[in-house]
């Protein structure tokens, strides 16, 4: 449960339900799109409105009874699951609706029966060929044979919706994976906007850090795992921000330090360039011969090389202070 609360006793997510939900929306989504046209379908079975794959076989003999009884065949009287074709004795077609596969099984059927002396035939499909269509045919009171075929394959029962209308089956099977697809769609647009939305803060708080904002809290989620990391990232946030002031300050104590110590060089060695201007006046006057002029020409090119290594360690140290690196040393040239 410990992972289920915040720091602040706000009830978490876990990241796995929030994921784990668009799973169950998904397989609730397949029974609708699966289940639906399903029920649909079978619900115009229950009506009478389709005819199952297997009406066809089911009610075979009786229809050939029904056109053995009639004397002829109509066509227009057949069901809409059946094709027929009428014969010769010999097995010549006289009409035929039927396809070219079918109608050669018949006319097989017909003359095998017809040299039996048979007054039926039902042949089983040639499944060899790869067609389970099937036929069966029957001789009529003036010699000719009628023969019907059927496939096993749901039909329309009214002849003009069979006619233009897509196979029950086809239909069904087409608005089941285009409702399927269209679904998983939805929903993973849908899981992408939520999931998105729940990123949100992160993106938030790591664009802060890298804006170099880090006055700005990380924030908070709903969701466990986002919400630890949001935690881990406001944690990083205070230290970089305690380190950088931190920082921060000691690059000030240490530029106060460098100012300090360059005021205090500077202050002596002001008074000592005053004297040594004293007696540069005096060289130039002529005041000072021999030994004093050349001590005094000395001093004045000490003070002068003094003054520059003075100007040159306070350059480095200022140098060092802009590229973070402290106090640096001069050089062996800026000490003279």
């Amino acid at each position: 449960m410990s992972r289920l609360r915040g720091l602040d006793g706000r009830i978490r997510v876990p990241l796995a339900l929030v994921v784990g939900r668009y799973f169950v929306l998904v397989l609730f989504g397949a029974l609708l799109t699966v289940g639906g046209p399903w029920a649909l379908f079978f619900g115009a079975m229950a009506r009478g409105e389709v005819l199952p794959a297997d009406w066809g076989s089911t009610h075979a003999d009786e229809t050939v009874g029904d056109i053995a009884s009639a004397g002829h065949l109509d066509p227009d009287s057949l069901s809409t699951a059946y094709r027929g074709a009428q014969l010769s004795a010999v097995g010549s077609v006289l009409f035929s609706n039927m396809g070219e596969e079918a109608l050669a099984s018949a006319q097989t059927s017909v003359s095998s029966a017809a040299a039996a002396g048979e007054t039926s035939a039902r042949p089983g499909p040639d499944v060899s060929s790869g067609s389970y269509e099937q036929v069966a045919a029957v001789k009529l009171a003036d010699g000719t044979w009628a023969a019907i075929s059927w496939d096993m394959m749901p039909h329309w029962a009214d002849r003009a919706r069979d006619a233009s209308w897509p196979n029950p089956q086809d239909l069904w099977l087409a608005s089941t994976i285009i409702g399927t697809v269209l679904m998983v769609v939805l929903v993973a647009l849908r899981a992408a906007r939520v999931l998105t939305r729940k990123m949100e803060p992160l993106v938030a708080a790591a664009n802060a850090v890298a804006a170099d904002d880090l006055d700005k809290p990380a924030g908070t989620s709903d969701v466990a795992e986002v919400d630890d990391v949001l935690v881990a990232m406001e944690r990083m946030r205070v230290s970089l921000k305690r380190s950088l002031e931190e920082q921060m300050t000691a690059e000030e104590a240490r530029h106060k330090r460098i100012e300090t110590l360059a005021h205090e060089l500077k202050t002596p060695l002001t008074l000592v360039q005053g004297n040594a201007e004293l007696l540069a006046a005096d060289l130039e006057e002529e005041r000072l011969q021999g030994e004093q002029a050349d001590e005094a020409r000395a001093i004045l090119d000490a003070t002068h090389r003094l003054d520059v290594a003075l100007i040159d360690i306070i350059s480095a140290w200022q140098e060092g202070e802009r590229d973070g690196e402290g106090r640096l040393e001069p050089d062996a040239d800026s000490r003279g």
